[in-house]
């Protein structure tokens, strides 16, 4: 069954302003994470040693903490009945099928949520690395790790990039997972 509300390709601009709004929402949760963490600080005058994890232990951790909980933010407004995350959803956005404009399916949706947040586990991945080897007095960085914390402060731009020039506004996410970010005129013909 194809949609009966007319698709129209948002402005990169909008795209913008939605994923904006939608950072918003992201600095709120690690608003709650620094909270949390100076509160055991003021009692006991020290911060947790996530390195004493060993750095696989820290990016895992810092992914359960801060990466998961943003994925499902992304995954659960994605995959409700709005299609859409609050960003998308003040802006009158809905995340759709690229194929037929319908409700994408919920693997589509975490396909989309993945690759929307490869690059900012890829960022992770660097800080630990880096921070573990300052830990251990090492300033001198291998070359896979600077070519790869290159990599990850550039991906971002490509990302937007795509947004930006992509003739149906469609993120490498969107293309990876089969999927495009449209102009609902839902509200319009609801109320």
């Amino acid at each position: 069954m194809t949609s009966s509300v007319p698709v129209l390709r948002p402005k990169f601009g909008v795209r913008l302003i939605a994923l904006l709004l939608d950072y918003a929402v992201i600095l709120g949760w690690m608003l709650v994470l620094a909270i949390s963490t100076l509160v055991p600080y003021s009692i006991t005058g020290e911060f947790f040693d996530w390195l004493a994890l060993g750095t696989a232990g820290a990016q895992f951790l810092g992914f359960l903490l801060l990466v998961l909980p943003v994925g499902i933010y992304l995954y659960v407004g994605e995959a409700s009945t709005r299609q859409a995350t609050v960003g998308k959803r003040v802006l009158g956005l809905r995340v759709v099928d690229a194929m037929n404009e319908n409700r994408p399916s919920r693997l589509r949706i975490v396909i989309r949520t993945i690759v929307k947040l490869l690059p900012w586990e890829i960022a992770h991945f660097v800080v630990w690395n880096i921070v573990a080897n300052a830990a251990n007095g090492e300033f001198e960085f291998p070359l896979w790790l600077m070519v790869t914390a290159v990599a990850a402060n550039l991906i971002p731009f490509v990302y937007i990039a795509f947004v930006a020039f992509q003739k149906d506004r469609r993120g490498p996410h969107d293309l990876v997972a089969g999927t495009r970010v449209v102009v609902s005129t839902r509200q319009k013909l609801d109320g």
